[in-house]
């Protein structure tokens, strides 16, 4: 998937910052099926951290699985 796809797809699921996660989702995949997983699991409401795996705080990356709360910014 290209990453305007991706945005694409994001936006209309209503991801404020469409363009960004695309990008952290298609850094974060292995290779285009999982993109395709993730962007699916995103676009249907899961936290971005746990679409990704991971969460950033204070400069660092916190692994997050399911089930973890996630303070929003």
């Amino acid at each position: 998937m290209s990453r305007d796809a991706v945005a694409g797809v994001l936006r209309a699921a209503g991801c404020v910052f469409a363009e960004d996660e695309a990008d952290l989702i298609l850094a974060a995949a292995r290779d285009a099926r999982e993109a395709a997983g993730m962007v699916e699991r995103r676009a249907r409401g899961l936290p971005l951290e746990q679409v990704v795996g991971w969460a950033g705080f204070r400069g660092r990356r916190i692994g997050v699985a399911p089930g973890v709360f996630v303070p929003r910014r």
